[in-house]
């Protein structure tokens, strides 16, 4: 038997080899062509893919030759990948790193499904076979698991894997251990109670999200999706009600300055973002703002009671730590909590201890160790009775309250306290206030000088003793939880608690801006010609409630279908479409719609089209 499958074998290359020698110059050029265009990828005459390219084109069979073209990895890994990479940013460029947007894209490409899909789907993919594909952090706090894709040469024919639900963080923690060195799960997560593909992917709520008012996030639609900018898509004449409050009505102090710069793209943009009311994009917190972000919803946000569990953290975990970290860290220095905690954590994330001690170091040295206080001060009152003693008798000089502080200075008139305690009183309140130009700071500077202290160590010593540089223990607490493993991330707390709504969307004092109150969304740019121009069509072609009925308006109309047949014309016969070749882009949108919306379909039909240019020969 195995002999007789190595007779098939070497039968079946040797017809292949034979159909090549068949083939003419110009079939082998026209695959070449075909080939490389369609991948992305420079082919060699030996490469097997290309071969079987070329006898299908010799037999005349072009079609199936695009067809197989477009289940080649190369395919996958090249061009779609550049494709959904450049979908996936403004600027529509391959210099990013691959994403969950793009995975999203490449997985419905690959999977052969409606490419409608990426505006409304509630599932997602992600990447199998790398490293810590098992933590889940690495795909809804940050990128590691997509950004693999290229630093590992990662096939995405094999490693892309579907997921039936988008999920979004409740909480995680925030922890360097990795998901397989630890037992429990390192994330807590939740269905989205709103995917809608690409629009609630990590990656758009970065690029869209952050920050603003959501507008970014209906231009960026516009721009991507459907080939418009919000200058074409604006219209003078729409309604101005749902403009929102932050819009300034007189620029200027002119009215008319708003009716025409303003107006008419706000009408449409501000219409339809409340289709994005519900999501934000901030940092994470543990205490404080960290620079981890996250992506939510504020249904999910207010249903998963996001904000009563990080109440809960701050009282039982957090508080209680910050209050007593400094006075510790004052008090026992190396011996304290903090020190010990963070040091053995060090030393078990593989730190020598000499590189430990060295990491910890800068917070000791910005502590002043109030023994060292005391004893200058003791030291100070010894040698110095003559400076307080005429300190004592100016205490009414207004320069004296200048250059020793004047609520430091009655310390030395409270009859309640003893001398010795007035005068401690006095020039530990100097050293706090004055710093560098306080008694004890000379004091302490003479006392080095005369011992010969090295510079760099009379720097440390004089800066301990003024806290130089000292964190605040909101810094501190971060760091003391996570070596202790308490340390948590939770979503930021951005919206209402009744409507879920971003708050950010209502900022602004116009009276009489539009106030977002819900998801609901208008699409205004339905009027005369605009309705012609983007072809909607659709049971949400004037509007809807959330992202997934923006999804639909957007991904049903004529536009979109266009928009990606030019995209994809764009990427396989490299040149832009011109003005003048209307017909071509609505002829190559009809295309696609016609072999439902399988944007390897529509790959297919561009390199075919006579238009593109590749298969003249």
């Amino acid at each position: 038997m195995i002999r007789y499958k190595v007779c098939f074998a070497v039968l079946a290359l040797s017809l292949s080899v034979q159909a090549q020698s068949a083939a003419t110059d110009a079939d082998k050029r026209v695959a070449k062509k075909l080939y490389e265009r369609m991948t992305g990828v420079k082919a060699a005459s030996t490469k097997p893919e290309l071969i079987k390219v070329v006898e299908l084109i010799s037999q005349g069979k072009r079609l199936e030759a695009a067809r197989y073209i477009t289940t080649t990895p190369d395919f996958l890994n090249v061009q779609i990948k550049n494709f959904s990479i450049r979908l996936s940013n403004k600027d529509d460029s391959v210099n990013f790193a691959f994403n969950d947007f793009a995975a999203l894209v490449a997985g419905v490409v690959r999977d052969n499904k409606d490419f409608r899909d990426i505006l409304t789907a509630d599932y997602y993919y992600d990447i199998s076979g790398v490293p810590n594909d098992d933590d889940q952090r690495t795909r809804f706090l940050n990128q590691t698991n997509f950004s693999q894709v290229e630093t590992g040469f990662v096939d995405l024919t094999k490693a892309l894997t579907y997921h039936p639900r988008q999920q979004l963080v409740v909480s995680a923690a925030d922890s360097p251990f990795t998901q397989s060195q630890r037992s429990t799960p390192m994330i807590t997560l939740g269905n989205n109670p709103e995917p809608a593909g690409i629009f609630s992917t990590r990656t758009f709520a970065e690029r869209a999200l952050s920050g603003g008012t959501n507008r970014r996030a209906v231009e960026y639609t516009m721009n991507q999706f459907l080939c418009v900018t919000m200058a074409e898509a604006a219209d003078s004449n729409a309604s101005d009600q749902y403009i929102g409050r932050d819009v300034e009505r007189f620029p200027a102090g002119d009215y008319n300055k708003f009716l025409t710069s303003c107006k008419s793209c706000h009408s449409v943009m501000d219409a339809m973002r409340p289709a994005f009311g519900k999501m934000d994009y901030e940092k994470s917190l543990n205490g404080t703002a960290t620079g981890t972000y996250t992506q939510t919803n504020g249904t999910f946000f207010n249903e998963n009671k996001i904000s009563d569990s990080y109440s809960a953290f701050l009282k039982n975990i957090f508080q209680p730590v910050i209050a007593n970290i400094i006075p510790d860290l004052e008090i026992n220095q190396e011996n304290s909590l903090y020190y010990k905690t963070r040091y053995d954590f060090l030393i078990s994330r593989g730190s020598t201890p000499a590189a430990a001690t060295a990491a910890l170091m800068p917070i000791l040295n910005s502590i002043r160790d109030p023994k060292i206080a005391t004893d200058l001060i003791a030291d100070f009152r010894a040698k110095k009775q003559s400076v307080l003693a005429d300190i004592r008798l100016n205490l009414a000089s207004a320069d004296y309250k200048t250059t020793y502080v004047a609520t430091c200075l009655n310390n030395l008139s409270n009859k309640a306290l003893t001398a010795d305690v007035q005068e401690e009183k006095f020039l530990l309140c100097n050293l706090d206030n004055k710093k560098e130009f306080s008694l004890i700071y000379a004091h302490y500077e003479a006392i080095l000088t005369a011992k010969n202290t090295v510079a760099t160590e009379q720097t440390r010593l004089l800066g301990k003793l003024i806290n130089r540089g000292r964190p605040s223990p909101g810094n501190l607490t971060p760091a003391y939880l996570q070596a202790k493993e308490q340390s948590m991330l939770y979503p930021s707390n951005s919206f209402d608690s009744e409507t879920g709504i971003a708050t950010k969307l209502n900022k602004g004092s116009y009276a009489y801006g539009f106030v977002v109150k819900s998801d609901t969304f208008v699409n205004n740019a339905t009027l005369g010609s605009k309705s012609t121009f983007f072809g909607w069509r659709g049971g949400n072609k004037t509007g809807g409630k959330g992202i997934k009925d923006f999804g639909r308006m957007i991904s049903e109309s004529r536009r979109f279908s266009q928009c990606m047949a030019k995209k994809v014309y764009e990427s396989v016969c490299g040149r832009k479409l011109a003005s003048t070749q209307y017909s071509t882009l609505v002829r190559l949108g009809d295309r696609f719609e016609a072999v439902n919306y399988n944007l390897k379909g529509l790959y297919q039909e561009v390199a075919l089209d006579p238009v593109c240019g590749l298969v003249k020969e």
